[in-house]
């Protein structure tokens, strides 16, 4: 991160998640850790392996076996250091980690979102790891992403999980109109309109969350600065980018009607993709995952993708990233035998595999350019490129100084988003009072 960020306590940090957490059960989640060293020196002498426990979250139904192979081969290529794994759901992932290290019992090494990242380093409760991962593994990483994980240039958590974003569009339907591949916001609201025709197809998909993001970094473009704070730390969500931001997007769902129904609720994931698997959208900005879903799930749609749009034609094109992570407890006793599993999960031969099963952008340079992950014989190689290309210089959207408010400050802006699009107050109006709430919270006039 560029700038310094207010600090939580601890204290504060777990009282702000006690009540989400309370439901769980300590017993129930921490298995035993290693004793510390220095205690008895009888037992000292017997404990020749290194317990390391990890908790990682639940992206899919190959998770769990997927990475216990991973710490069987670990296991299997070692005597000094004995790894097991948890595998937990997102739901309850946070609120397992937070019990486990209220309850001084936490997992050694844990997976979670950026944002998390910066709100256990601020209550300080995450090891750094520079020292231990060593400058020579690191220096195989995008620089974009040991950024993310970075906090006043120092590093606490191993980029894990990096998603670019695109924009995919029906290439027979742009075809058929005599639509040239989109790239500006002009373009994207004529190609919509050209194609929508609902219900059999919606010509824009848009949700909150992430669809605010993509107008923003469009209203800026890649020669800006795409922090959506100021050096002092107030939001500018109401700037003259982020009314620019907001009102794209209201006049693709107010003006030109060819949002896909009740875009305010909708659910990427559950509503979204769906739609666009299905051939009932025309456009959608989403993630570097697609291509492969959509070569398992509807193999026949025909499809390109974009980079994502830009306010007006000459802009360079920006992207923006939210990058997952594995970060290692303060409280682990056992730091050089978890950073010795750190470094065997992100070599390249596993990170390889990583990339190809769930069909996400290498972290490692030279895993991006692996031969294995740019197969030329591979139809997706050539969205791989794309996205690989996109990485080198993305944004981190959980870049902030008040780590400890990142939840509560995207709700606001989703908030009025879902007034301008219900028609109950004006870009302008909206995005101030945001902006107003924003800065009140943490204390800025």
């Amino acid at each position: 991160m560029p700038f310094p960020h207010a600090n939580l306590s601890r204290r504060t940090f777990l009282q702000l998640t006690a009540a989400a957490a309370a439901p769980l059960l300590l017993a129930a989640c921490a298995a035993p850790t290693a004793p510390a060293s220095g205690g008895d020196s009888a037992g000292a002498a017997t404990q020749e392996v290194a317990d390391v426990r990890y908790i990682a979250m639940d992206y899919d139904s190959r998770m769990q076996p997927d990475t216990q192979a991973v710490m069987d081969a670990f296991n299997s290529s070692q005597g000094a250091v004995k790894a097991t794994l948890e595998v937990v759901s997102w739901p309850e992932g946070k609120n397992v980690i937070l019990t486990q290290i209220s309850g001084g019992q936490p997992p050694d090494i844990f997976n979670g979102a950026g944002q998390w990242l910066l709100e256990f380093q601020s209550a300080e409760e995450l090891a750094p790891l520079d020292e231990l991962m060593g400058a020579e593994l690191l220096g195989n990483f995008w620089k974009s992403g040991i950024d993310a994980m970075s906090v006043n240039g120092q590093l606490w958590g191993m980029p894990y999980f990096l998603d670019p974003r695109g924009l995919f569009y029906r290439s027979d339907l742009f075809t058929e109109k005599g639509l040239a591949a989109p790239t500006t916001w002009a373009d994207v609201r004529e190609g919509a309109k050209a194609i929508h025709n609902p219900p059999a197809i919606y010509g824009m998909g848009l949700g909150p969350g992430d669809y605010w993001w993509y107008a923003w970094v469009g209203a800026i473009g890649g020669d800006g600065n795409l922090s959506r704070w100021s050096e002092d730390g107030h939001s500018l969500v109401a700037s003259e980018a982020g009314l620019a931001a907001a009102q794209y997007l209201a006049d693709i769902v107010l003006t030109d009607q060819t949002a896909q129904p009740s875009p305010a609720s909708a659910n990427r994931d559950a509503d979204l993709q769906p739609l666009f698997l299905g051939g009932q959208m025309g456009l959608l900005q989403t993630g570097s995952w697609m291509p492969t879903i959509i070569t398992n799930d509807a193999p026949d749609l025909q499809f390109d993708l974009a980079p994502l749009p830009v306010a007006e034609a000459g802009m360079k094109h920006a992207n923006a990233f939210w990058p997952d992570c594995v970060m290692m407890a303060k409280q682990s006793t056992q730091k050089e035998a978890a950073a010795e599993l750190l470094k065997f999960m992100f070599n390249a031969e596993n990170r390889l595999q990583f990339a190809l099963q769930r069909g996400v952008i290498p972290e490692r340079i030279d895993v991006g350019a692996d031969p294995g992950y740019l197969d030329p014989s591979d139809p997706l190689t050539k969205f791989k490129e794309f996205f690989v290309k996109e990485l080198e210089a993305a944004h981190n959207v959980f870049q902030t100084p008040w780590p400890a408010t990142g939840g509560e400050d995207e709700t606001t802006i989703n908030d009025a988003l879902s007034k301008i699009w219900l028609g109950e107050a004006s870009v302008e109006e909206a995005m101030t009072e945001a902006a107003r709430l924003i800065d009140e919270r943490h204390g800025l006039s």
